[in-house]
């Protein structure tokens, strides 16, 4: 599960300018896009419980999403 989290982190910094906001506990990590934190151990800890939650927790999903929350800047047009 630490892995998919943080691989999910790394596509958030890599592909969307986010920044690691590092905390005590590994869960708690944060990475924040635009003025929005995103929380991919937790996102990643809810996609793997059940095969249900494969579904219900889309890693896909989420990176979507906060692409739809990235800050407008150079090479990132608002929409």
């Amino acid at each position: 599960m630490p892995a998919v989290g943080a691989y999910l982190g790394q596509v958030l910094v890599h592909h969307l300018d986010g920044q690691w906001i590092p905390r005590d506990k590994l869960m708690e990590n944060q990475v924040l896009v635009g003025e929005r934190v995103w929380l991919p151990f937790i996102r990643a800890w809810h996609y793997l419980r059940s095969r249900q939650s494969l579904l219900d927790f889309s890693l896909t999903q989420a990176f979507r999403e906060a692409e739809r929350h990235r800050a407008p800047g150079p090479g990132n047009p608002s929409s």
